[in-house]
């Protein structure tokens, strides 16, 4: 479909995904005159409250997800959680922003950080891991403290496990493992990350248009607590 179409308000816009994140577009989109329509598997979401249209199906559906897709002007997502696939139909009926490759990208952490090394951004060691001797050979080779993190399926610093030098790596595996979907190699992907000392972790969000211009909202600060995201604070300080 056509990606640089500039849509005015007045406009309908589907969101994919009915949570906090896509409440909070919702009610921006409404009061610069959109009207906005959701697509989440749940029914009265905190999305849905505020649409004027809530569909509530799989993501699985594709008849679904592509009679959504044709009553509206543009798609996006409010969380990377939306099953590649379901953006992928969306995209053969309307516009979607960002672009589904986007998607692809941002919800695997070792596709985002293979991504980012090749464009030459600095980033901490890291080895992937998918078994419970490739996690202990990951941290003999990386050292002490470093991070556990799963590939997929993580945000708000949710699968995250801290390693230092008195963890048991195989309670550790099993742990972490119990439950989640296996690869054909028999382990679930996870990332070794090198352990990064910071005084402050910051956001820096970003908009861009379709004709190339760039807007930056006011800087973030966060704070965690067991490496899950607590409190955001705007603007950041900076003492």
């Amino acid at each position: 479909m056509p990606s640089q179409r500039i849509f005015l308000p007045g406009s309908t816009i589907g969101v994919m995904g009915g949570g906090q994140l896509g409440r909070m577009f919702a009610i921006a989109a409404r009061r610069m005159g959109y009207r906005v329509h959701t697509f989440s598997p749940d029914e009265d979401t905190p999305t849905g409250q505020l649409a004027d249209r809530e569909v509530a199906a799989s993501y699985a559906d594709e008849a679904a997800i592509r009679e959504f897709a044709r009553g509206v002007y543009v798609v996006t997502f409010e969380f990377e959680n939306i099953p590649s696939q379901s953006v992928a139909w969306a995209e053969e009926e309307c516009v979607v922003h960002p672009a589904g490759r986007v998607l692809h990208l941002c919800q695997h952490r070792l596709r985002e950080k293979h991504f980012l090394q090749d464009a030459g951004f600095p980033l901490p060691r890291f080895l992937p891991v998918e078994s419970k001797g490739e996690l202990i050979a990951a941290v003999s080779h990386i050292g002490t403290p470093c991070v556990l993190k799963t590939a997929s399926f993580g945000y708000d610093g949710k699968g995250q496990r801290k390693i230092d030098g008195f963890t048991d790596l195989s309670l550790l595996w099993d742990e972490v493992t119990e439950g989640l979907p296996t690869t054909e190699s028999g382990g679930a992907p996870f990332v070794v990350e090198a352990w990064v000392e910071f005084e402050m972790e910051i956001s820096v969000i970003v908009a861009r248009g379709v004709r190339g211009e760039m807007v930056t909202f006011p800087v973030c600060e966060n704070q965690h607590r067991r490496h899950i995201l607590d409190v955001t604070m705007v603007p950041a300080r900076w003492n």
